[in-house]
């Protein structure tokens, strides 16, 4: 009686431990921005292998004038992934002899991304400053689209807005920029959220700052074979 017993034991201790083995993922990051000519180029396409839920750091450049690109894959019950990322963006200013180039009459126009900037809320009147992919910026009310994203919510307790098209939802946190004091030379910080629901190998582009964008691709390992 007690033999019978203890190999049911060990089976279903071997099924708990085949159980706990996490899921392993590929993410990508393609890092492109203009060349001396406008045009977008290529200049870093590094990938990393992460598990179901836990954070990676991807670092391209200097700590003067680079990328730290944090991303958080979670795996959901329909077979989606869920990445969780955050763009902290590092430019020196230009060099003191540099002649400063004359300031434009009106916002440039950014090159066309994938997602709108939120740059902006009137908390009282729920009105969201958005930017769209021709630098155009305007003031709307939840339930406008912008760039095809429909505006569904916002948390105000974390400046999140949420966007929705074609069943993909995407989280944008308030867009901020800050100066960082530093002994020699200062460097300007842009940060950013971005929270996209996507199928696995499928590509999602992020916009950054000046030109600059990252595009996203993520798949499932199979690591029992």
């Amino acid at each position: 009686m007690l033999r019978p017993l203890l190999l049911v034991l060990l089976a279903a201790a071997a099924f708990a431990a085949e159980e706990t083995v996490p899921t392993h993922l590929k993410v990508k990051a393609t890092f492109t921005r203009p060349d001396k000519d406008g045009k977008p180029e290529v200049y870093a396409s590094p990938s990393v292998i992460t598990v179901d839920g836990k954070q990676t750091t991807i670092r391209v450049g200097s700590a003067e004038e680079g990328v730290v690109f944090t991303v958080t894959p979670k795996v959901n019950k329909d077979g989606t992934l869920t990445l969780e990322a955050a763009t902290e963006s590092r430019e020196a200013p230009p060099s003191p002899a540099a002649t400063p180039a004359p300031a434009p009459a009106g916002p440039a126009p950014r090159p066309k991304g994938n997602l709108p900037f939120f740059h902006g809320v009137l908390t009282k009147d729920k009105l969201f400053s958005i930017e769209d992919s021709t630098g155009k910026r305007q003031w709307v009310p939840l339930g406008r689209r912008i760039d095809g994203w429909t505006l569904k919510s916002y948390d105000e307790k974390r400046e999140a807005l949420t966007l929705s098209r074609l069943g993909q939802s995407v989280e944008l946190v308030l867009h901020k920029a800050v100066i960082i004091d530093a002994p020699a030379p200062q460097v300007a910080v842009s940060r950013a959220n971005t929270t996209i629901t996507v199928k696995p190998g499928a590509k999602t582009l992020i916009g950054g700052a000046h030109g600059r964008t990252i595009e996203l691709e993520a798949e499932i390992l199979d690591v029992t074979k």
